[in-house]
């Protein structure tokens, strides 16, 4: 009987000495750890077409050290961390390589979605999609976090992101007087925007092109009230058409002047009324503008 009460003292022993090693390893870990959200959001990033990162979605990392209490600015290549691809798995982020803190504190600059190759950190080219009815409309986001001075003692990098693009929605109402359904045949075009931009990595800051051409741009349609795309940051001035509704075989154009601004999501509520002779279809547009999330 001793001599079993003697095994489990000794078991007691080892497991406390097992645990209190664990704790230690934990504490004196050098990884660094992220936690990725979007600011003011408890709850991860809302993207483009989704409520949150999926999967296999991957940002772009980079850390600059500081030198003493020097700010270093970001770099395409020679940073502490360059072009570190960080992957979701659908519960936490990680890299292919381990990475770990500096001896120094550090700036974090992250980019979603991940880019492979970064020429510029100042003016990189990046164009939406004119096609934005399938994966277009994703891959059409930019978002950006940076997280300043962080050393080892903050136990994580915390990096909030925001998008840099704007974002139009359309939606379709029936007026008073409209009669039937929504046609679901409805195909949305925005007219006379600039598709291609610079990309300026050290702000967090994008700027059309002067030089790009304008373009039409495919909605995403959500439903048959719904239409989404996302539009580099530009003002549209009001005598050239925005938007196109093609339905039954005709054609609506739309004009409208708007400062489409980075971060926000741009509604334009499209109201359908049948006109008294029934034979065609008045349109009134009402612009608002809210947060983007």
């Amino acid at each position: 009987m001793k001599k079993i009460l003697l095994i489990s003292a000794a078991m007691i022993v080892c497991l406390a000495s097992c645990t209190k090693e664990q704790a230690v390893k934990t504490i004196s870990s050098n990884e660094i750890q992220f936690n990725i959200s979007l600011a003011g959001h408890s709850s991860q990033v809302s993207k483009a077409s989704a409520t949150a990162f999926e999967a296999d979605d991957a940002v772009s990392l980079y850390a600059v050290e500081y030198n003493g209490d020097t700010q270093m600015p970001l770099q395409i290549g020679g940073n502490y961390i360059n072009n570190e691809k960080l992957t979701y798995s659908g519960s936490a982020w990680s890299s292919v390589s381990k990475l770990y803190w500096s001896a120094n504190a550090c700036d974090f600059y992250a980019f979603y979605p991940y880019q492979a190759s970064i020429g510029s950190v100042e003016d990189y080219p990046f164009s939406v999609s004119v096609d934005q009815s399938g994966e277009g409309y994703e891959a059409s986001d930019l978002m950006f976090a940076k997280a300043e001075k962080v050393a080892k003692e903050a136990g994580s990098v915390s990096l909030q992101f925001n998008h840099m693009m704007s974002k139009c929605r359309v939606a379709i109402v029936k007026g008073p007087k409209f009669e039937g359904d929504i046609p679901n045949d409805i195909v949305a075009h925005i007219y006379n925007t600039t598709t291609d931009c610079k990309v300026d990595w050290t702000k967090g800051s994008v700027e059309k092109d002067a030089f790009g051409a304008k373009k039409t741009i495919t909605m995403k349609k959500l439903s048959n009230e719904e239409f989404e795309a996302v539009l580099v940051p530009q003002n549209i001035e009001k005598r050239t058409p925005l938007i196109e509704l093609t339905m039954g075989g005709i054609a609506y154009l739309l004009e409208t002047s708007l400062s489409f601004r980075p971060g926000y999501c741009h509604t334009l509520t499209v109201t359908l009324n049948t006109s008294p002779d029934q034979e065609m279809i008045e349109i009134n547009i009402d612009p608002n503008i809210q947060n983007w999330n």
